[in-house]
């Protein structure tokens, strides 16, 4: 199953979003491809997805997330992601979980993930330079590719930077040590045994 970028509307309901490509069928939305994936194999069909969540960062925006749920390859994947943000910007969250994963729970789980992130900011901004530096000595973020076809982009706090902007809201920690972790785009709670069968793989690709 390939999953891509929405253009429209599902092919067969109208519904959004709808970026998956299932048998060369395509673009569906999770329910359409969930449905045709339980015909398939006789899985049990997954929950519709709850109602959007808001949520307040600690800086006082409002941020409007939306869940999704499809069964991908390796498990279940359920995702919050901004709504009303333009494309690579906004927050977004997933967990992977056993093909026979509470739904309920995993919906749970990857609120409580978005509002801890959210509530927290890593950048504050800098008056010397209208731009931003770092609220403390911690920054996190996603990687995000540009759909202009330049470097990937780093989005902090919800908000798309520049390699230039990150490196001067780093700017005061000059002469000091960093490490970057790179880590997968989702929690994986499935166990052990079921890791090691499937492998970690983000189910999105």
């Amino acid at each position: 199953m390939e999953l891509l970028q929405a253009h429209g509307g599902c092919r067969v309901c109208g519904r959004e979003p709808a970026d998956h490509h299932l048998d060369g069928e395509g673009p569906l939305c999770d329910g359409c491809v969930d449905e045709r994936i339980a015909a398939a194999t006789g899985m049990p069909r997954l929950p519709d997805a709850p109602p959007s969540v808001v949520i307040f960062g600690a800086d006082g925006r409002r941020h409007v997330l939306r869940y999704r749920i499809w069964r991908a390859p390796t498990g279940i994947s359920v995702r919050l992601r901004e709504d009303g943000v333009p494309v690579g910007e906004g927050f977004e969250f997933a967990v992977l979980g056993e093909h026979d994963a509470d739904v309920v729970r995993l919906a749970a789980r990857v609120r409580a993930d978005a509002e801890a992130e959210i509530g927290r900011c890593y950048l504050e901004s800098d008056p010397g330079t209208a731009g931003w530096r770092l609220a403390g000595d911690e920054a996190a973020g996603r990687l995000e590719g540009d759909p202009a076809g330049g470097p990937v982009q780093v989005v902090v706090d919800g908000r798309v930077l520049t390699w230039d902007e990150l490196g001067e809201a780093l700017a005061s920690f000059e002469g000091w040590r960093f490490r970057l972790t790179i880590e997968s785009s989702m929690v994986d709670v499935r166990s052990e045994v079921t890791k090691a069968r499937f492998g970690i793989t983000d189910p999105s690709v």
